[in-house]
């Protein structure tokens, strides 16, 4: 896959991960259980939350409702992060 604007894609995936880290320190919630709820293992959880890029929709959806949040309003959030840095680099 090659994606034509890679600085604008960091920044989209950055405020995505940004999102995640905020989630889990206020939700208390341990790798564990977001493994449960996601339905997949501790490994592969970690693995996204390291690299939020991989997460296919549906788990940041699932993500998103384990912490009871919007996950339409997040990636509004991520796409508007991921315009200003197009804004910032005069494009």
């Amino acid at each position: 896959m090659k994606i034509d604007h890679p600085e604008q894609f960091e920044r989209y995936v950055d405020a995505i991960k940004l999102n995640l880290i905020m989630w889990r320190r206020a939700g208390n919630q341990e790798f564990s259980d977001i493994a449960k709820k996601l339905e997949i293992s501790e490994r592969t959880v970690r693995r996204r939350f390291n690299a939020p890029g991989t997460l296919t929709l549906e788990e940041l959806y699932v993500w998103s409702e384990l912490y009871g949040k919007d996950p339409c309003e997040t990636l509004q959030k991520a796409f508007a992060e991921a315009a200003k840095g197009k804004k910032d680099a005069g494009e």
